[in-house]
């Protein structure tokens, strides 16, 4: 029997559950994460040469093994794959043979969920579409990820984030104050396309428990921007309010009158958030009473002033560094926090209670991962593996299929499956020995 290194048992709620998954990039690897680390044993199917997104070949753990203690081989793509693959195992297929796809259809047997994110009509084509699988597997939950959905207009355009984030609305949500759209800083629409499609995944799982019935679940990059920004867009479909305007560099959400953004102080920014303690913000701060001035002293009279209204909140905030700040205004309760750096936020003493930073052991060493969001008392989630080596469990996956020696022999003889890729035994001596990050 072949097991893979450090390998521990799956736990948690969805201990018992099998996922194929045939996903790649950012919002189907998340997704599918989501279910791994929630105890779901996730058969990550991958391509025979993995490439990054720019077409290079695959650099998880760095092409020469030394992500985070080399800088020529820690590239951000390697971080793509770290942060949205751990707890599952891998196995490579060529999909394009006919040996291949025999596979993946035998795997589907074994499965409780395949999980996919190619553009639309591609799985259908292989032989491995919703009724294919369902023709297999009855009970099978199909979810399928996209960047528009499965129909409609846009369903042969290219799905990628910030393609989507444009097309969504939030490039214009998060514009300047001279009204150039800014793209959020992170694969956002990506994230929350994970988060749907495992939502929705748990939600038909917990429907076949109780009928015994699958059923295909269908997420897109486009839906899961616009369901994200349901707040701002209730208000503008169902009133006169127009467009959004930021209009002030550290203005928060546009439809919100001041106090409500980021604001200069001597050293860095705070976040001021409440228009019901300006009495208080004042006093803290030095200045007069503004609610008892006619350009402040209500909603709507700020939101004509804003401009006015933050220019003098930054002016006083200049006295104070952001920690005295916080200090002064935490002390009596106020709505406020100090604006983090990636060094800070990992420094910070909440985060280091929630456990959100976690280390595990990987080829390369060990690894530090974000943890998970979610704290179930009795059945918590679990960062257990790293992220696999490419095709690094093909022969415990097919053994568990069903296959014999000779039969796994001829799959990778023929190509149809591609052998591990293993990490070498010493890995090379980095340029200067230093370790890169926090």
């Amino acid at each position: 029997m072949h097991e893979s290194p450090n390998s521990q048992p799956p736990t948690g709620p969805l201990a018992g559950i099998r996922v194929l998954d045939f996903t790649e990039r950012m919002q189907g690897p998340y997704g599918t994460q989501i279910l791994s680390d929630f105890g779901a044993d996730v058969i990550k199917v991958e391509r025979p040469q993995s490439l990054t997104s720019d077409g290079r070949p695959d650099e998880r753990y760095g092409s020469r093994f030394l992500y985070g203690k080399d800088p020529e081989d820690s590239r951000f793509y390697t971080a793509g794959f770290l942060a949205a693959n751990r707890n599952k195992r891998s196995i490579a297929l060529n999909l394009k043979s006919e040996q291949g796809v025999a596979v993946a259809r035998k795997l589907v047997e074994f499965c409780s969920v395949v999980y996919e994110n190619f553009r639309p009509g591609v799985m259908k084509r292989l032989g491995l579409g919703y009724e294919d699988c369902k023709a297999i597997n009855p009970s099978i939950i199909y979810a399928s990820a996209s960047g528009y959905g499965q129909s409609g207009p846009y369903v042969d355009l290219p799905g990628q984030d910030i393609l989507v984030q444009a097309v969504g609305g939030f490039g214009a949500m998060n514009a300047d104050d001279l009204g150039r759209p800014v793209p959020v800083g992170m694969s956002i629409t990506d994230v929350l396309g994970g988060m749907n499609g495992a939502m929705g995944v748990l939600a038909a799982l917990v429907h076949r428990a109780q009928t015994g019935e699958g059923q295909r679940v269908e997420v897109s990059l486009l839906e899961s921007a616009i369901a994200c920004q349901s707040e701002q867009a209730v208000h503008y479909l169902n009133t006169a309010v127009g467009e959004m305007r930021r209009r002030t560099p550290g203005h928060g959400l546009g439809y919100i009158p001041s106090p409500y953004g980021f604001y200069a102080t001597r050293d860095g920014y705070i976040a001021l958030s409440s228009g019901r303690q300006i009495q208080q913000y004042c006093r803290i701060l030095g200045l007069a009473d503004l609610t008892k001035d006619a350009r402040f002293n209500e909603y709507w009279a700020r939101e004509e002033n804003r401009e006015e209204f933050e220019g003098m909140l930054e002016s006083a905030l200049q006295a104070k560094t952001t920690k005295d700040w916080v200090e002064l205004m935490r002390a009596e309760d106020l709505f406020c926090a100090p604006v983090n750096t990636f060094e800070q936020t990992f420094s910070d003493p909440q985060v280091h209670h929630t456990e959100m930073v976690v280390e595990v052991e990987s080829p390369i060493g060990p690894l530090r991962l974000i943890g998970v969001p979610f704290k179930l008392s009795k059945t918590p989630a679990t960062v257990r593996t790293a992220p696999p080596l490419h095709s690094q469990h093909s022969f415990e996956i097919l053994e568990m299929a069903g296959y014999g020696e000779e039969e796994i022999a001829d799959l990778i003889e023929s190509g149809a499956v591609t052998p591990p890729i293993l990490p070498p035994q010493e890995p090379p001596a980095t340029n200067d020995g230093a370790s890169l990050g926090p």
